[in-house]
């Protein structure tokens, strides 16, 4: 499914927003970028509508959504145990997609163009086909305890969120080119790559099948019992949170407070209403 927002794209260059591609090449661009990726993997796309209003002149909508299915017997549900492997199949990483998610949601401006360029994702289809035919072999979804793609956040997302006890080797992660940070590392969005978890007995059978599709297999992060979410960089760890601390999302989850009432008053407390 596709749907996107655009002002007129029958508009006249002159009269483009300073700093501003014009609608017509904004409009004529994506459809040519949707329908090259969908063909080149192999997905129909069924749905698709142009909005166009003059509310997304200033910054383009762009909306999309896939659903998939699977033979049931094709899917196991299994908690990650201690001494699992956690595997990255697909595509390498760079400094493409860093900050992506949030940068799709802030203000742009003619600076963006030197300051935001690593924000944007790039897509690799050719990678994406093979893991759709690596995942749709029986044996190897079986073998598959949990699973999760590389969107918003990278690898601190992507693993981090598989269970409650990892430890992430970011110096496993293979990289398209050197001089990656850790941080860069850890949060990079580069696009097809998928983060699976297996049981040491099946790791080697694993990446023997993604071999044969020709993709990239390496582990980079392993199960543990301690509730932490552990990353190391050059022989240090430079994450090491508390999974009690994430589940928060950072939020307090009680507070302690005291309200004084004059005397005599009749006011009746509400507990939900805070009165």
């Amino acid at each position: 499914m596709r749907v996107t927002g655009s002002g007129d794209p029958r508009v006249s260059v002159e009269e483009t927003l300073p700093g501003k591609l014009p609608q017509r090449k904004i409009t004529t661009g994506a459809a040519a970028g949707y329908s090259s990726y969908g063909n080149q993997i192999g997905l129909a796309t069924g749905q698709v509508a142009e909005v166009y209003d003059e509310g997304f002149v200033a910054k383009r909508m762009e909306i999309g959504a896939v659903i998939g299915a699977a033979p049931r017997k094709n899917v196991v549900r299994m908690a990650p145990m201690e001494g699992d492997l956690v595997i990255l199949v697909g595509g390498k990483t760079g400094r493409d997609g860093c900050g992506g998610a949030t940068g799709s949601s802030k203000e742009h401006t003619e600076e963006s163009l030197l300051s935001c360029g690593a924000e944007v994702q790039k897509g690799n289809p050719p990678t994406e086909r093979k893991i759709q035919r690596l995942f749709r072999n029986p044996t190897v979804s079986t073998m598959i305890k949990k699973c999760n793609d590389f969107g918003a956040g990278g690898v601190s997302v992507a693993i981090g969120e598989l269970t409650d006890g990892l430890e992430i080797d970011l110096d496993a992660i293979p990289k398209k080119y050197e001089g990656l940070d850790g941080t860069e590392l850890a949060i990079s969005e580069s696009q097809e790559r998928m983060a699976v978890v297996v049981s040491q007995g099946d790791a080697e059978a694993f990446c023997k099948f993604a071999q044969e599709e020709n993709l990239e297999v390496t582990v980079v992060a392993k199960v543990t019992s301690s509730p932490r979410l552990k990353m190391s960089w050059r022989g240090k760890y430079i994450v090491d949170l508390s999974r009690t601390f994430l589940d928060t999302n950072g939020v307090k989850q009680k507070l302690r407070w005291l309200l004084s009432l004059p005397l005599n008053s009749k006011t009746i407390l509400d507990p939900c209403l805070g009165q």
